[in-house]
């Protein structure tokens, strides 16, 4: 895998998702940070908490997520993680 796959599209090209995990691992994570667009807490059941990340492998058809997942590159921003 040379470029990394954008949108999954009519006609697209199956690719390799492990080497698409590394792709992205080079691209939305820094040594112990990872790369985030927005956190998102509520008291509904008690307390939830989401982290939306950038970067994504499997593609689902069904996803609502945004560009960040086909555009890792120049979303997000570098949340240090523990």
């Amino acid at each position: 895998m040379n470029a990394y796959p954008r949108y999954v599209e009519e006609g697209f090209q199956p690719y390799d998702p492990l080497a698409l995990m590394r792709l992205t691992e080079k691209v939305a994570c820094r040594g112990n940070a990872r790369k985030y667009t927005a956190f998102y807490a509520t008291g509904i059941y008690g307390g939830i908490a989401i982290g939306y990340t950038v970067g994504c492998c499997p593609r689902c058809i069904s996803c609502w997520v945004d560009a960040s997942r086909d555009f890792p590159e120049t979303n997000g921003i570098p949340i240090a993680t523990f």
